[in-house]
């Protein structure tokens, strides 16, 4: 039976999941299920033990084979799993140190959630706003999952065609990513067991990546929600002053509420940013070094097979910044959109103070909302021209030095 109204967790399930299933809980909450503290645990000491043994086998690979030039590209490729993988392990972490902050902002998320009743979810408009963020939410991180299950089984496949299906002769068994290896697996029934330990460290780094910015992305889109209900509000503001005993004193109780829930609105745009602060960095700096090297290594004339991953990788990262710039620029526009409609209300026929307030709140909205990464860049979708921008000039750089 489908559910009758949209809830804070379901526009918090697809991040939850991902961190449930790499064995971190990203925050408490009354209303969601609790999942066995003991099952998490084991979970993720395998998940990190097992990411780390094959963290430090890719990177002896690059350590024992970086002046080899016959290996540029295999390099190139495993400096590129390496970041990623760093990348995820630290972004993992900032979310962790932030729990505490990031439970305060799940508890006033959920206290200012529109109630599972048809009113006050059509008055938000919950459910269209739940089936946008689901959307987006969905579409990245099947497009990552698709990228990981491309990358970890291509490999594999291609061996069990040529040698089941074709029965090639001398066809040798290869991992999914390059790396060293404590003992021999060639002809040996650990083969399969190294295999899929770096498919499951795959997944890992994956989800500990996307695991943050599903986050971001569900968060983001309630407050948007939030800013656009707050703006219907006050541009279907009616003014009582003047047609009811008292009305000015309704008047100014109304704004005052709209107030308090503006100024809300505006402080746990900063709990966000806060919190979400380093991952975001972490993925425009990052991002922009993973992009030029898969770029330049486009361009030393691969086969097709590995032109097509490549070129995944580079979709992938770059539909990934693409999205942070998109969710801030819808933040940006409905905060901005607070100003708009102060202006649209009914405001020639509201008392003297009322109309004061109303200058107050304008001006607080004057200043956008947005996601910022730290206190270094304020995230706009001006920022992705920019992101291109360095990632050609980086690109250009590494082709340069290479030659």
């Amino acid at each position: 039976m489908p559910k009758a109204f949209a809830t804070f967790n379901d526009f918090m399930s697809l991040p939850v999941f991902f961190y449930h299933t790499i064995g971190v809980d990203p925050y408490e909450s009354p209303t969601s299920k609790a999942v066995p503290s003991r099952w998490l645990y084991v979970n993720f000491l395998f998940n990190v033990t097992n990411l780390n043994f094959n963290f430090f086998m890719e990177f002896m690979f690059v350590v024992l084979y970086f002046k080899d030039t016959e290996n540029i590209v295999d390099i190139c490729m495993t400096i590129c799993y390496l970041g990623f993988i760093m990348v995820s392990q630290l972004k993992t972490v900032s979310v962790w140190r932030q729990k505490a902050r990031l439970n305060d902002l799940v508890y006033e998320l959920e206290s200012i959630f529109p109630a599972p009743n048809r009113e006050a979810q059509d008055k938000y408009r919950a459910e269209y706003y739940l089936r946008r963020g689901q959307f987006f939410l969905r579409g990245f991180s099947g497009l990552y999952l698709f990228l990981v299950v491309t990358y970890s089984f291509y490999i594999y496949v291609r061996y069990a065609i040529q040698h089941w299906l074709l029965h090639l002769p001398d066809v040798e068994k290869a991992m999914p990513y390059f790396s060293i290896s404590p003992w021999d697996w060639h002809d040996h029934w650990s083969y399969y067991v190294m295999y899929l330990l770096q498919v499951w460290g795959a997944y890992t780094a994956t989800t500990g990546h996307i695991s943050a910015d599903l986050s971001i992305y569900a968060v983001n889109m309630q407050l948007v929600m939030h800013f656009d209900y707050l703006s219907k509000s006050l541009k279907e503001f009616q003014i009582q002053a003047g047609c009811v005993h008292n009305g000015f004193v309704n008047d100014l109780k109304a704004l005052q509420d709209l107030i308090l829930y503006h100024n809300k609105l505006l402080r746990l745009s900063d709990v966000m940013n806060s919190v979400f602060g380093m991952p975001l960095l972490l993925n425009f700096l990052t991002s922009s070094v993973m992009v030029c090297f898969v770029g330049f290594q486009m361009t030393l004339g691969l086969s097709a097979d590995h032109t097509v991953k490549l070129a995944l990788f580079l979709i992938s990262a770059t539909v990934e910044i693409y999205l942070i710039c998109y969710f801030s620029g819808l933040l940006i526009v409905s905060s901005e959109g607070v100003t708009a409609a102060v202006y649209e209300m009914n405001w020639l026929h509201g008392d003297t103070r009322f109309n004061k307030m109303l200058i107050f709140i304008a001006q607080r909205a004057q200043k956008p909302v947005c996601l910022k990464a730290t206190v270094f860049l304020d995230i706009s979708m001006e920022t992705m021209a920019m992101f291109l921008k360095m990632s050609y000039r980086l690109f250009c750089v590494i082709r340069t030095m290479y030659q």
